[in-house]
């Protein structure tokens, strides 16, 4: 996946905001935070908040490595509807994504 847009010299700060949109293009939430893997320095998840009537009602853990950059649309793309991701927020963390 090409997600190096935002890879090697970024801060979380530029991310944070940045929406993510399922394979249909709709905005399904955006990128609260980020985590990075203390041995590598490496980015590896993203905390991605949904809404709904801008009240957050779900959060979850997405492998960095599953978010595709899409440079069209200046979002990353997630194989996640957001029906799937309306309907689990109960389970935000383990999507098994």
């Amino acid at each position: 996946m090409n997600n190096s847009i935002q890879s090697s010299s970024s801060s979380s700060v530029q991310l944070e905001g940045t929406a993510v949109v399922g394979p249909d293009g709709d905005q399904i939430g955006s990128i609260q935070s980020a985590a990075v893997d203390q041995m590598s320095g490496a980015l590896s998840h993203v905390v991605m908040s949904v809404a709904k009537f801008r009240f957050v009602i779900g959060r979850f853990l997405l492998p960095w490595n599953r978010l595709d950059y899409d440079h069209q649309l200046a979002a990353y793309r997630v194989n996640l509807t957001r029906k799937q991701a309306s309907s689990r927020p109960e389970d935000p963390f383990g999507m098994g994504l």
